[in-house]
């Protein structure tokens, strides 16, 4: 028997040997630059507070879909931990992430900074901090997971 399997062609043995080794390399495509939207309504106490601010840019939040929310259809929530929520994407960009979550799609939330760019008076504020309907005191990036 091991006569025939140092007999088996390269070919095969190279297959049996790869499939064992090969690893799919994790790639992350930045989709959205937003900010906790709601953050106010789920800090709740000191603890909440405390919680909160700890949070250190580069920190991963949990992202979870709501489909049932009585909201907004599209409603991605953002956590601390798999308890505790802090907050929304902002419907405003939710709905397109939303679907690709419900066909699979992994992402990760990443937080940018603790607070928005500075600006000063007059000028405008830079992309994506142009929107009026977001509170930024939580900047965080959405990213797709691919696997190559």
């Amino acid at each position: 028997m091991n006569k025939m399997v140092q007999q088996a062609p390269g070919a095969f043995r190279g297959r049996m040997y790869q499939s064992g080794t090969q690893r799919r390399k994790e790639q992350r495509i930045l989709v959205l630059k937003t900010g906790v939207a709601g953050l106010q309504h789920y800090i709740e106490n000191e603890e909440d507070t405390k919680s909160l601010l700890a949070i250190q840019p580069g920190d991963e939040l949990i992202l979870f879909r709501e489909p049932q929310n009585k909201y907004d259809e599209w409603a991605i929530a953002v956590h601390l931990t798999k308890e505790k929520k802090i907050g929304f994407v902002t419907r405003y960009k939710n709905e397109s992430i939303a679907r690709m979550m419900d066909a699979g799609k992994r992402f990760v939330a990443i937080v940018d900074s603790k607070e928005p760019p500075a600006q000063t008076e007059g000028e405008k504020k830079p992309e994506p901090y142009n929107y009026t309907t977001e509170n930024f005191n939580l900047p965080f990036s959405i990213y797709l997971i691919e696997n190559d």
